[in-house]
């Protein structure tokens, strides 16, 4: 058993910078956590990129060191710091690439691939279209109002609508005496977003 656990503490030291990367994209992000499979599976990429990062890192302070302007010891202890560094630093990029999708949009351009960072189509249609909408309710009601929060997918999750008024079967809208409306995602047939003057006026 001692044997064991002397093996598995390392390969833990090894794997856990990795892990932090993944825990920080996926509280971050709207993503949903894949199996228990597909989170190690990321974790070791991850795992893989940091080590790699730290390799390069050492070498550099290595060097400097070298030239004369040393600030320390490069050691085990050294080496887990700046693995944790990079590991938290990565998993921001990760959130940073995957929320703003200036990467996908660069490689769409380029037509390396037709997909975008977000987790899907309804979750990029309310990230790239900030605008008033109307969801169209399951009794054939009509609410509008401006989406403060929306729910990461269509089947799960509530809309927080600010400003939010009924809309009449005539067109015409009736104020609700709320500055913010809670409604569940279930409840909506679909959702209508409103032109882009509309919107901003």
């Amino acid at each position: 058993m001692d044997d064991l656990v002397k093996e598995v503490i390392p390969l833990l030291q090894y794997l856990i910078p990795g892990f932090v990367s993944t825990w920080i994209f996926y509280t971050l992000t709207a993503f949903k956590r894949p199996d228990t499979f597909g989170q190690i599976v990321q974790a070791l990429i991850f795992t893989f990129v940091i080590h790699g990062m730290v390799l390069g890192i050492g070498a550099v302070c290595v060097w400097v060191g070298e030239q004369g302007i040393s600030v320390g010891r490069w050691d085990a202890k050294a080496e887990t710091c700046w693995a944790f560094s990079a590991s938290l630093l990565l998993g921001l990029m990760a959130c940073c690439l995957a929320t703003n999708g200036k990467l996908h949009r660069w490689l769409r351009s380029r037509n390396v691939t037709k997909q975008s960072s977000y987790p899907s189509e309804w979750f990029c249609a309310f990230a790239q279209f900030d605008r008033v909408i109307t969801l169209h309710l399951n009794d054939e009601r009509r609410v509008l109002g401006w989406p403060v929060e929306w729910p990461p997918e269509s089947t799960s999750g509530q809309f927080v609508m600010q400003y939010p008024c009924w809309i009449n079967g005539d067109g015409t809208k009736e104020p609700i005496s709320a500055e913010f409306l809670l409604i569940d995602s279930t409840k909506v047939q679909w959702v209508e977003f409103s032109p882009a003057s509309e919107g901003s006026s």
